[in-house]
């Protein structure tokens, strides 16, 4: 089922509509038919209602209804509306259109029961309500949804029935009204986790009992679904494995679900459990290709070999033309030393799949190692054809050149080699060796022992399965891959790839979580760069203190580092600790005084701090070493603007930051705050509504507004522009980032746009 035939089905919006929709898989039998209806019945009226009212017909889209008790049938004809709605809902129609109630006294296998009230005041437990014992606002009273009191209220009157009360106490919590049990958390996790308190679990169970034979499905397992659902598509895959594992737990017949929550476990890298339930599901599905393909990845990153190979042999029985199993077998067989096996599945796998760089570098590197190099050479050759980026196969065939002798096509090899990995002392040094061994006078009367062939490092198959995804920028897959590769802690810096592709997914703490385990692996504990990764990305999580505290550490290791004060000025920015921010930039313009940065934002701490002359002298540094940077000629114009001097100067500024940024809504804003400073209020208004073209919604660009409209005398179109950007204040108050109005001035400014408004009348 696709994500949008799932909000098509359940449309999202109550737990009662996950509850209905498990039910939905009843077989369509004339038997059963009445019995499906009167399960939706209760699940649409509630089990007050349910437990005394029955279908026994339906006829041209209208339900005959059987009601114990003269006064439940005013209570279910109050409901009708919203129970035809639930039910047309729950049938995902418009079929039933009305229901005709009848009384009667008894039902069958419905006993009358006496209404209990809970214990109070003056009142003994499961005593028996008199009618005539409370008043009318008593009972109406406990009741939360004012709609229902009031129509209760109403019937109330007319029937002087006071047992209505606890019935619609039992609506609220069952009926389809969605304004308390459904969207309480509590009773969610009552209702659906465990089988005595939720009544769709309880009538599934009952029909399980009755009807053996038939598929009646677990409700908790859409529930659950939904939630994994929801963690999966925010990047939360832990979690969307645990909720899975709820899936399969109340839905075990489902192929696809057990499937997906082993790719979750391997994903994840809870090989353990992956394994686990790898097992479970090939017990039901023993020709799931899938899961054999995860379990036998798990086995072999263990070195659990041949337990692996018995499953990627059953893949290949499965389906003989997938590439990926010959593939990982003949990996595995290589493993195993079984170099003649490997050879012959590698050369499978570039039948099965002739496009995959893969099966021919692997198929090279067998052929090589049995001496054939003509032909290594050739499958080397056709690998880089399809992929021109694969280092590991250009090395091998610079190799295998080599050993033909083969001395100007392998050097050609090496320089490509070092151009993709520039700065590769191994290589370099390979280089010169052979640059020297060929300068020399008889090159043919030298034993091939004097120059020994390069020896290429080689990189575990899933990562370089693994980096072939991230190139395609499938990276799910490739995070797939890389745990595999980091199984038998091979390459822990993929774990700082893993990071990235977290952080491409905006799972801030997920990448942490990655490169905290890089550092506890005891890689780079000590890096100066892996902490400053570490420090953005934690604040990127918007946890800045910890952001200040690893880049203090950084600080420590490396105090001559500009970059690291730099850091940690924005860090401190970022949390308004201006004077903090301000020694540190300062730091960093000790240490280098070349950057236009650094003084940029020196200047734009000191405005914060109120220092605005100081400010300007920053600025025009910063225009000193980048007479283009147009955020400077901004900010000295609009301080210029702000403060209401050197107009003139403001106004060139402006339009040296507009030559360089046309449309930059914000330059605009300044260009006519300046004009509106000049009194020259039409030019002022033409640049400030350009500007809104330009820029988000800011309440500082409406403030202006409204001042110029004020200015203008346009009363109207001030209030309104005030009251605009007071809105988006207080919206940007509840996450403060940037610069905001005083939203008591803005009050003010509308209260004196409101009395002159009156004045004019």
């Amino acid at each position: 089922m696709t994500l949008v035939e799932r909000k098509k089905t359940f449309g999202w919006s109550s737990i009662d509509d996950v509850l209905a929709q498990a039910v939905q898989s009843l077989p369509e039998t004339p038997d059963s038919d009445l019995n499906r209806i009167n399960l939706h019945w209760t699940l649409a009226a509630g089990k007050e209602i349910g437990d005394r009212s029955r279908v026994v017909k339906v006829a041209q889209g209208t339900l005959f209804v059987e009601v114990m008790g003269a006064e439940w049938v005013p209570v279910v004809a109050t409901y009708e509306g919203k129970i035809l709605w639930k039910l047309n809902k729950i049938f995902d129609s418009k079929g039933f259109t009305g229901i005709i109630l009848k009384q009667v006294e008894t039902l069958p296998g419905k006993p009358d029961k006496p209404v209990i009230v809970p214990a109070s005041p003056g009142r003994q437990p499961n005593q028996t309500l008199d009618k005539h014992a409370v008043a009318r606002e008593e009972h109406v009273k406990p009741i939360s949804d004012p709609e229902l009191r009031e129509r209760l209220s109403r019937l109330n009157a007319k029937l002087r029935f006071v047992t209505l009360a606890l019935v619609c106490m039992g609506l609220l919590a069952n009926c389809a009204t969605q304004q308390t049990a459904a969207r309480s958390n509590t009773a969610r996790k009552a209702l659906l986790v465990t089988a005595k308190s939720s009544y769709a679990v309880r009538q599934i169970q009952q029909l399980k009992e009755k009807y053996p034979d038939r598929n009646y499905r677990d409700p908790r397992a859409y529930f659950h679904y939904l939630k994994a659902n929801k963690f999966e598509r925010s990047g939360d895959f832990d979690e969307a494995a645990r909720q899975y594992s709820l899936v399969v737990l109340f839905d075990p017949t489902r192929e696809d679900l057990h499937t997906h929550l082993i790719s979750l476990y391997l994903r994840t890298g809870q090989f353990k459990l992956g394994l686990e339930a790898g097992q479970e599901a090939i017990e039901r599905f023993p020709n799931n290709v899938r899961i054999h393909m995860i379990m036998g990845d798990i086995l072999a990153s263990q070195a659990k070999y041949r337990e692996a190979l018995d499953h990627y042999n059953k893949v290949m029985e499965v389906d003989p033309d997938n590439a990926r199993a010959y593939l990982l077998a003949g990996y595995t067989m290589r493993s195993m030393k079984q170099y003649e096996n490997a050879r012959e599945l590698f050369r499978k796998v570039t039948e099965a799949d002739p496009a995959n760089p893969l099966g021919y570098h692997y198929l090279g590197f067998a052929l090589a190692r049995t001496g054939e190099m003509e032909s290594a050479e050739e499958k080397f050759k056709k690998s880089l054809n399809l992929r021109p980026s694969f280092i590991e196969a250009r090395e091998n065939l610079a190799r295998v050149l080599e050993l033909q002798k083969k001395y100007p096509e392998a050097m050609e090899q090496y320089k490509i080699i070092l151009k993709l990995k520039p700065g590769d002392k191994k290589i370099s040094e390979h280089i010169k060796h052979i640059h020297d061994f060929t300068a020399a006078e008889s090159v043919d009367n030298v034993e091939m022992a004097e120059v020994p062939p390069f020896e290429p490092d080689e990189a575990n198959i899933h990562t370089q399965i693994g980096i072939i995804f991230y190139e395609q920028a499938v990276y799910m897959e490739a995070v797939d891959e890389f745990r595999l590769a980091l199984a038998n802690e091979e390459n822990k810096e993929l774990r700082l790839v893993i990071a990235k592709i977290y952080e491409l997914l905006g799972r801030m703490d997920k990448a942490i979580t990655e490169v905290e385990a890089y550092r506890e692996a005891g890689v780079g504990e000590d890096s100066v760069e892996i902490l400053l990764n570490l420090a953005r990305l934690y604040g990127l999580n918007k946890e800045m203190k910890k952001s200040i505290e690893l880049l203090q550490r950084a600080v420590a290791m490396e105090p001559e580092n500009d970059r690291l004060y730099h850091a940690l000025a924005l860090a401190h920015m970022s949390l308004n600790e201006y004077e903090n921010a301000h020694r540190n930039i300062n730091k960093a313009i000790g240490l280098n005084n070349k950057k236009d940065t650094y003084y940029f934002e020196q200047g734009a701490l000191l405005e914060r701090l109120g220092r605005y002359d100081q400010a300007i002298v920053s600025m025009k540094q910063t225009l000193e070493i980048n007479p283009h940077h147009s955020n400077a000629h901004n900010f000295i114009g609009y301080i210029y603007a702000t403060q209401g001097v050197e107009l003139d100067k403001a106004l060139g500024h402006l339009e040296q930051a507009l030559i360089i940024q046309p449309r930059n809504g914000y330059f605009l804003d300044s260009l006519g705050w300046i004009y509106h400073k000049k009194g020259e209020f039409v030019q002022a208004l033409a640049h400030i509504k350009k500007a809104m073209v330009y820029a988000q919604p800011d309440p500082v660009l409406y403030d202006h507004l409204g001042d110029v409209h004020f200015s203008m005398e346009n009363m109207t179109e001030a209030r309104k522009a005030w009251k605009t950007s007071l809105a988006l204040t207080i919206k940007r108050l509840e996450d403060p980032t940037g610069e905001v109005p005083n939203p008591d001035k803005l009050r003010e400014k509308i209260r004196n746009a409101d009395q002159l408004i009156l004045q004019s009348f």
